[in-house]
């Protein structure tokens, strides 16, 4: 059995708070003012036994957006209407709260039952099974009590008692999140937020980040169902102790949440549903109250699978928040009109950071009703699935579905091993990008040099960040780098140094570049060196531009068949054999060489002595030894 969050829904002045106090004898009022007034404005706790908890919220239709905060967390749901009154706009607001926040147990309490006589009763319990037809506390039971004159109390308490040991205990999974509904200053201890956890477990002097501001306070203490413990856990009614905080860093709406898994957004994907009661139909960019968790935001609503959403209807909408919020998939919502304040819908948000969409987009569409007809378990696939040209961190999936990293890594491992994902580590977080998204890229990347290499027949191939910003220019470098390692282990793509170029590409000439190849090289092999033709000289003997030779002059090195040496030089690689293997005799002879040696060996000029033995110097043929040479292999 787990602790049970119980929480009051009704109009005002029906007797909520009067009724916690016969089930309870604690009074919720708490304020002066609302003592004067005898309303309920600020939310107000006290224990049934010790395995419940009642939320007494407030039913003015001023503090609705209160309520809202109030029962965003609750099990169990007691809909008090006065016998006298029966129904009214608040019963019926309340109860679309309810609903629209997933509850799914209650009670209907019948309060000031002694003010009526029993045919009126009757009259209004009819009315309330009328009005309670299709939600969750349809067949559910009627209690008829008197909160102010004790009757029918214990009766009600012992249908509450019966519906608290069927709560199911919370399992403890998820990063530990808590969603404020209170904060307030205790002399001598600093503030305390309160709240129900909604994940997770907290202990004693662990970290907590109030979000959405993401400042990290130390915890000093804690307490459940009012008493001090060691640790809190999904379902316990806590008190969260953080001293030397001021109540400007932490108020109702803030999250406390296990540091550096949920971030602010000020976007959600949702599933919207618009109650029947709403008065007209709700079109693009309507702007409405949105309340999450404990927190208030005006936001925009766009639609994206039409112009108006009919009261009654469904549709998938994308929020725009003027402030921002924290969600996970799967949190509920409600949305009021702006003004007059009304509820007219709900829902489930299912992306908590998306991208902007455009009003038709089929593919965003298409992610959504797959997320929408999922758990969160298997949503870690279909997130993936849509990625797009980036990489998803294993904390990073789990603050956006609420599971926790251990339980996230397991569903990574086993996605990989099916096939599905590719799993890469980045700094110290496992990261996945789906295998259908890897074999879409990797063919954009094999396109780019495709194209490449019919524009450019004679080059090899393109650098990294070249071949990066023509394929995949908003890819994550550690997804990019992914890709290449794995075209190239597949045998798609091929590394030459620097350069990257598509299996079995080779350089090819074409007729006229192979004469003006042949020209080009003939004119290298028979030149001597102190006389060897330059740029300039190969362009006029090939009878093309400079330009061009430079561009066979690269294909020609890429092939071996020639070598730059320094100031723009070129020489043929067998002259440069020949020259190499020259210098390697005369220094096994004498041991060392000087520049004006070395030209007479060559019978070059001394231009060309310097370039060719710098060659060999950075080559490691030779080494420099102040104004000789000296053979070091």
């Amino acid at each position: 059995m787990g602790h049970t969050i119980i929480g009051t829904a009704g109009h005002i002045d029906h007797g909520k708070t009067l009724l916690v106090k016969a089930l309870t004898g604690t009074d919720t009022d708490r304020a002066p003012e609302e003592k004067a007034r005898g309303i309920t404005i600020e939310l107000g706790f006290a224990f049934l036994g010790e395995e419940a908890t009642i939320i007494d919220v407030p039913g003015h239709e001023r503090f609705v957006k209160t309520m809202v905060a109030g029962v965003s967390t609750i099990d169990v749901a007691l809909l008090v209407i006065a016998a006298d009154d029966g129904v009214m706009p608040q019963s019926r607001e309340h109860l679309d709260v309810l609903e629209l926040l997933g509850v799914e147990r209650g009670i209907v309490v019948l309060n000031k039952a002694d003010l009526v006589d029993e045919d009126w009763l009757d009259l209004v319990e009819e009315e309330v099974r009328e009005l309670v037809a299709g939600t969750f506390l349809e067949g559910a039971d009627i209690a008829r009590v008197s909160a102010l004159a004790g009757d029918g109390v214990e009766a009600l308490k012992s249908q509450i008692e019966a519906l608290v040991v069927q709560t199911e205990e919370r399992r403890g999974v998820g990063p530990f999140r808590l969603p404020v509904d209170r904060a307030f200053v205790v002399k001598g201890f600093g503030l305390v937020g309160t709240g129900t956890v909604i994940a997770g477990r907290l202990e004693g002097r662990e970290d907590v980040e109030v979000l959405p501001a993401g400042e990290r306070l130390r915890v000093r203490g804690l307490q459940r169902h009012g008493q001090e413990v060691e640790a809190v856990q999904a379902g316990d009614r806590a008190a969260v102790n953080l001293p030397g905080v001021s109540t400007e860093q932490v108020e109702r709406g803030d999250w406390l949440a296990a540091p550096d898994y949920f971030k602010p957004t000020y976007m959600v994907d949702a599933r919207l549903r618009l109650l029947f009661s709403c008065p007209r139909e709700l079109v693009q960019r309507t702007r409405v109250r949105l309340h999450i968790g404990t927190r208030e935001a005006m936001a925009r609503v766009v639609l994206l699978e039409g112009e108006a959403l009919e009261p009654g209807g469904e549709m998938l909408v994308q929020l725009h928040m003027e402030t921002p919020v924290v969600a996970v998939w799967g949190d509920r919502f409600v949305i009021r009109r702006y003004s007059p304040a009304l509820t007219i819908g709900g829902g489930r948000v299912l992306e908590p950071h998306p991208r902007k969409h455009r009003r038709g987009d089929r593919q965003a569409v298409a992610y959504l009703e797959e997320l929408d007809g999922t758990d969160a378990e298997a949503a870690v696939e279909v997130k993936l699935r849509y990625l797009g040209e980036t990489l998803k961190a294993d904390r990073e999936l789990a603050g956006e579905l609420g599971l926790d990293l251990e339980r996230i890594t397991s569903l990574l491992e086993q996605l990989a091993e099916d096939g599905k994902v590719a799993l890469i580590r980045v700094d110290q977080a496992l990261c996945a990008v789906h295998t259908e998204t890897e074999a879409v890229l990797g063919k954009r990347v094999e396109a780019a040099l495709e194209q490449f290499h019919a524009e450019n027949p004679l080059k090899t191939g393109l650098r990294r960040e070249e071949l990066r910003a023509l394929s995949l220019r908003h890819a994550a470098p550690a997804l990019f780098d992914h890709l290449l390692q794995t075209l190239e282990r597949q045998g798609r793509l091929g590394v030459d140094g620097a350069m990257m170029y598509l299996a079995g590409h080779r350089i090819q000439f074409s007729a006229a570049e192979e004469e003006q190849r042949d020209k080009i090289e003939m004119a290298l092999k028979q030149a001597e060196l102190a006389d060897m033709p330059g740029v300039d000289e190969l362009a006029r003997l090939a009878g093309v531009g400079q330009r061009e030779v430079e561009s066979i002059l690269r294909a020609l090195q890429t092939l071996g068949a020639v070598v730059p040496l320094e100031g723009g030089l070129w020489l043929h690689a067998e002259t440069l054999a020949a020259v190499q293997d020259k210098l390697r005799g005369y220094l096994a002879a004498e041991g060392q060489i000087t520049v004006a040696a070395f030209r007479d060996l060559i019978q070059g000029n001394r231009k060309y002595a310097l370039a060719l033995l710098t060659y060999f110097d950075s080559s490691g043929v030779t080494q420099r030894q102040g104004d000789v040479r000296v053979l070091l292999t």
